[in-house]
């Protein structure tokens, strides 16, 4: 494990393209600390993006680190015909090459979204769905189409051509807070770091744009030119990398933990805060959270506790997923036969990750029955 990225919550989603897609800088990506990668339909063929895919699976199960794959669609932005006619071919490519996210371009109503969902049901594809938010239509929708999505992309270029550019910020803020509290992942997005399409470092400007998103409360942030066709394609991850971890220092976390969720009556939702309560009481070194599906580690994110998630799965499937999650990190293994195991696991994983050590106090969430996706109704503290 790469303790670096324990120390960082906020993803980090990077478009490759041209200047990104041979394995040597692939592999140079992942190892600055990409989460995600984002490959856009609107450019290249199906062929080439089915090279990059292979390339990114292999490098990534090499290196034993779980990325996602984001197929950002590129729809029509004056729509025409059916959002069947629009997106599926491009929903056919992401159910054969078992990507783990897509992004739907130019949406102007939950509708839509619900139409993808049903013709992801009749390929039998369970992948997840991304609303990027880039129409006037859409902001004024967004609550209906954050409810039927699975996240949100902040998509600020073409936003800012539909409600005026002074009305971004405002808006990206609001979308934020939106996804915050479903417990849902937003990804913020648009001309983060520019100039470093150019230029080996960024303004003052830029670094404060993405502190700023952190700041707001963004689960990742994402790399469009910058990785895809710029001169400085690894060093504008590092430098996302630094920006991040400095404006983390300045997350309220208690405050945060103290307004989200206090009047929950959900089990599950009950539980993950409480887990999250009590490692900012006892001063926890990690968050261990058991999961099959992925939802503990989602509903932990949430409350947005100071801890590393450690999030445990016997899905590799859901390992590249958990890569989008705030906080998140994702660790492969089998689902625990006993709580005696769990415990012993728990232990085994916070000091291999290097999150705890021998004494230290971790606490641990899941769900009884172990393995059944959706319960988590279980907390303890436990020491390493």
């Amino acid at each position: 494990m790469d303790n670096v990225k324990l120390a960082r919550h906020v993803k980090i989603v990077s478009t490759v393209g041209p200047a990104s897609n041979s394995p040597e800088t692939i592999k140079a990506l992942m190892l600055a600390g990409i989460n995600v990668v984002r490959l856009n339909l609107a450019y290249g063929t199906f062929a080439e993006h089915h090279r990059v895919i292979a390339d990114i699976r292999r490098i990534s199960k090499k290196l034993d680190l779980p990325v996602g794959i984001l197929l950002d669609l590129p729809g029509s932005k004056y729509r025409k015909g059916s959002t069947r006619t629009v997106f599926e071919s491009c929903l056919e490519l992401a159910q054969r090459e078992k990507v783990d996210f897509v992004a739907l371009s130019f949406l102007t109503s939950a509708a839509q979204v619900i139409e993808v969902r049903k013709l992801l049901k009749s390929m039998k594809s369970d992948v997840t769905v991304i609303a990027k938010i880039e129409r006037a239509a859409a902001l004024k929708a967004h609550e209906a189409i954050l409810d039927a999505s699975d996240g949100l992309m902040v998509a600020r270029g073409d936003l800012a051509s539909e409600i005026s550019i002074e009305q971004v910020p405002l808006a990206q803020k609001q979308l934020i807070r939106a996804a915050n509290r479903r417990g849902k992942p937003v990804i913020t997005a648009t001309q983060m770091l520019e100039s470093m399409v150019r230029s080996p470092s960024p303004t003052r400007a830029e670094a404060t744009d993405v502190a700023n998103a952190v700041l707001d409360g963004t689960d990742a942030v994402m790399l469009s030119e910058e990785t895809a066709t710029g001169k400085y394609p690894v060093e504008a991850v590092k430098m996302m990398v630094k920006i991040i971890e400095a404006a983390e220092t300045a997350i309220p976390y208690q405050l945060l933990l103290q307004e989200r969720g206090a009047d929950t009556t959900e089990v599950n939702d009950a539980a993950a805060r409480a887990a999250c309560q009590i490692a900012d009481q006892v001063q926890a070194k990690a968050i261990i959270a058991f999961t099959s599906g992925g939802n503990t580690a989602f509903r932990i994110a949430k409350y947005r506790p100071r801890q590393p998630i450690l999030a445990v799965t016997p899905s590799e499937n859901v390992r590249r997923r958990l890569a989008l999650v705030w906080g998140a990190l994702p660790v492969k293994r089998s689902v625990p036969e006993s709580l005696d195991e769990v415990f012993r696991l728990a232990a085994e994983i916070a000091l291999e990750t290097g999150t705890a050590g021998l004494g230290d106090l971790v606490v641990m969430a899941a769900g009884l029955p172990l393995g059944v996706s959706g319960s988590t109704n279980l907390v303890k503290v436990q020491t390493v």
